[in-house]
């Protein structure tokens, strides 16, 4: 009797850890073109607002083209004071999110109630993951205006906090479309070294000869060699951390 191989249905959503998530929507991130200085807090509020239910990786991926386009831009100040203007740019709102929470919070602190109002931001609607993300300052944040205008004062009493969303992926993980995050996970591949036989042969520091070729590791197989062959491959060796 020929037995028959059983057949794996496709699993509709995959539950991926805090860790996972963040990984992957940083490597996104960086493969789209926003400075990596800039990324750990657009990585986060991207985390934060799928956890708060705003479909956030999806506009992430469907958005891509548009959040390359402007990802190295930065949101103009249009106006000082309480009451300020933001120009977005046309930056989108996962990129733009952490500079308006910083704006919003600096405001508060100063001027006790403050109004931001943002123009030109893609996805205006996923800014609704600010007021989250300002309760930790102590600042009671509220979205108005389809995500364009941001009312800021101190929170009052604050209640014994829940727990926060990032708490909650952290304990539970995550559900996101299979075919999603498969899509995120190999956009976000784009951002690492290519696979070849080179890139599998060092880590860390190495040293390059002066036409690039890897020529060694700095540690003990490196500090071994004889100093005359150590000086006959670099002359003056190159470290890949720039010294």
């Amino acid at each position: 009797m020929t037995s028959t191989p059983l057949i794996r249905k496709p699993t509709s959503t995959v539950n991926v850890s805090l860790r996972e998530c963040r990984l992957v929507t940083g490597r996104v991130l960086r493969t789209l073109g926003v400075p990596h200085g800039a990324v750990p807090a657009a990585r986060d509020t991207t985390v934060i607002a799928q956890a708060l239910g705003l479909d956030a990786l999806r506009r992430l991926y469907d958005d891509a083209d548009a959040v390359r386009a402007t990802a190295a831009l930065r949101s103009h100040r249009r106006t000082d004071g309480p009451d300020t203007a933001v120009d977005a740019r046309g930056r989108h709102a996962l990129v733009a999110a952490p500079d308006l929470l910083d704006l919003a919070v600096a405001l508060t602190h100063r001027h006790v109630k403050a109004r931001v109002t943002v123009t030109d931001v893609a996805r205006p609607e996923l800014l609704d993951v600010l007021p989250v993300q300002a309760a930790e300052f102590g600042v009671a944040l509220t979205v108005s205006g389809g995500g364009l205008v941001l009312d800021c004062a101190p929170l009052q009493d604050p209640a014994p906090a829940p727990e926060s969303p990032l708490d909650h992926v952290l304990r539970h993980g995550l559900d996101v479309s299979a075919d999603l995050w498969w899509s995120l996970f190999h956009l976000g591949n784009e951002a690492l070294t290519p696979d070849s036989d080179l890139s599998r042969q060092h880590t860390g520091r190495s040293v390059f000869d002066e036409s690039g070729r890897i020529v060694g590791e700095v540690g003990e197989d490196w500090a071994a060699k004889p100093a005359g062959q150590a000086q006959a491959q670099a002359q003056a060796p190159i470290l890949s951390d720039g010294r």
